[in-house]
């Protein structure tokens, strides 16, 4: 009973923000953008790559949590799916096109999944076989999102103010940084868009899962056993 609380305090707390969430796991550094330093656009390329890197970490594992409610709700087709997507986004751990592609595969699941009436549609066996699985997925994600959604805020801010300064002095920055920069405001402003209502509608649909658990005396991950696998997935090479 005390994991299946700690749960859902864990969903409560997804819902609650995409400030800075105290999990331990690191930020992208931030670097200073204003006029008073040169920019360092190496760092701020290098930032954006690894904020791709969390956020495709978390569509994986957000598409291997869905994926298993999807055969407990008896929806094989659908987990068929979203396991080709968790599949495709590992095979491109850096594409964040086909990050695109995939989240919005993904998100669309992940709605649809929020409507149904779990209690009507839930195979209680598969649900003592896959919902443990499917929290921690989910919580770990969330917690990768929520570290992506707070650098993606502030590398938008570093990388703006790297733009203006490489167009300022094209001769100091060379002609390719306004380009390299742009690239990485594009991914900084995708996240800061998608991410934030990502959180939001997993946080409900965990706390839908949690609070079956809950009435069927399911057990699921502690709060540290998501926090600690979500940090272990951060530190994991692509």
């Amino acid at each position: 009973m005390k994991r299946i609380i700690s749960l859902l305090v864990v969903a409560g707390m997804m819902a609650a923000s995409v400030q800075a969430f105290g999990w331990g796991m690191p930020s992208i550094p931030s670097t200073d953008g204003g006029d008073s330093a040169k920019v360092d656009v190496q760092a701020l390329t290098g930032r954006e790559a690894a904020l791709k890197t969390r956020v495709i970490k978390a569509n994986i594992q957000l598409a291997k949590g869905l994926a298993e409610i999807e055969y407990a709700v008896g929806n094989a087709t659908m987990a068929a799916k979203l396991e080709a997507a968790a599949a495709s986004l590992a095979s491109k751990p850096t594409d964040i096109e086909n990050c695109k592609k995939e989240q919005a595969t993904i998100n669309d699941a992940e709605k649809e999944l929020a409507q149904v009436d779990m209690n009507a549609k839930m195979n209680k066996e598969e649900a003592r076989k896959r919902l443990g699985k499917s929290l921690l997925n989910l919580g770990a994600a969330s917690l990768l999102d929520v570290q992506a959604a707070n650098d993606a805020k502030v590398l938008v801010t570093d990388i703006t103010n790297g733009i203006k300064a490489a167009k300022a002095s094209p001769m100091t920055y060379g002609v390719s940084a306004v380009t390299n920069l742009t690239s990485g405001l594009n991914t900084a402003n995708f996240v800061v868009e998608t991410i934030p209502p990502q959180i939001s509608t997993t946080a409900k649909l965990s706390q839908g899962l949690a609070k079956y658990a809950q009435t069927n005396k399911i057990e699921l991950p502690s709060q540290q056993e998501i926090a600690d696998y979500s940090k272990n997935l951060d530190k994991q090479e692509s």
